[in-house]
């Protein structure tokens, strides 16, 4: 193929790209783990690394609200947000708290502004993922009308199926990092047949026809994007939803829509 042609393609992909507006659920600030290759960035390189790929807007997570604490992760958060593009949310992470403790989330003592979510570790804190462990903050979370992020290497199937029998209203994301999510697809996708508020992150949602199938059977909506930068190259889950068998609307939706929709009350 001659290199005009190759120019022509990569043009006309990126014109394609850009008619999507992306918005990134999965960007990560922080020394990444288990990846040692993973530069680390900071709060004032956000910007201009979505401008690079062409993602309109992201929603900002820290590796230190799972390796150190909560507590340290979203305090890290909190102190970066005024260096984040303004258009830009937070996720923070959650934790079952006891009596006496400042709440409703562990950290600086107030919920932070622009606060698009909150992102569960049960595995690598110690605690279950159940009603009476996490249930206070399970309903604090559908009357903020935020979305619960949680990684599938974090949970057991079984308990995340309860939690979402016991909250209907809860919006839960399933992410796909780090570890693909191709290999435990046959629960995922039962509990999204069950549960009509269980969606699935794309940014290692690989897999002949993982898309197609989740918008044949469940509907567009039930898509998230996200990259799990810098991690990941966000040029992977952006090609899989641009060569996805399915319409531009329904494209539109799975690249950002979804999520501008769930976290789109994000001034706080």
């Amino acid at each position: 193929m001659c290199d005009k042609c190759i120019e022509e393609m990569a043009r006309e992909r990126r014109e394609n790209a850009g008619r999507l507006d992306f918005a990134d659920a999965s960007v990560w600030l922080g020394r990444p783990q288990g990846f040692p290759l993973a530069r680390e960035v900071n709060a004032g390189e956000i910007g201009p690394l979505l401008r690079h790929y062409g993602i309109r807007t992201g929603f900002i997570s820290h590796w230190h609200g799972k390796l150190l604490s909560p507590q340290d992760g979203n305090r890290a958060l909190d102190e970066a947000l005024p260096l984040l593009p303004p258009d830009c949310g937070v996720i923070w992470t959650g934790l079952p708290l006891l009596a006496g403790e400042t709440g409703p989330l562990p950290g600086p003592g107030r919920v932070p502004a622009r606060l698009g979510g909150v992102r569960l570790f049960p595995k690598t804190h110690g605690f279950p993922l159940a009603d009476w462990v996490v249930g206070s903050l399970c309903r604090w979370m559908v009357e903020q009308r935020l979305p619960l992020f949680i990684w599938h290497t974090e949970l057991e199937w079984s308990a995340l199926r309860l939690l979402a029998k016991a909250f209907p209203d809860l919006t839960i994301i399933v992410e796909s990092q780090p570890q693909k999510i191709l290999y435990h697809a046959r629960p995922l996708f039962l509990l999204m047949g069950e549960c009509t508020r269980v969606l699935v992150e794309t940014s290692n949602f690989v897999g002949q026809g993982c898309v197609e199938y989740v918008v044949r059977n469940f509907g567009p909506e039930r898509l998230v994007f996200g990259t799990f930068l810098p991690v990941g190259d966000p040029l992977v889950p952006m090609g899989m939803l641009l060569d996805a068998d399915i319409d531009e609307a329904q494209r539109k939706l799975a690249a950002g829509d979804n999520l501008r929709r769930l976290l789109g009350k994000v001034e706080r």
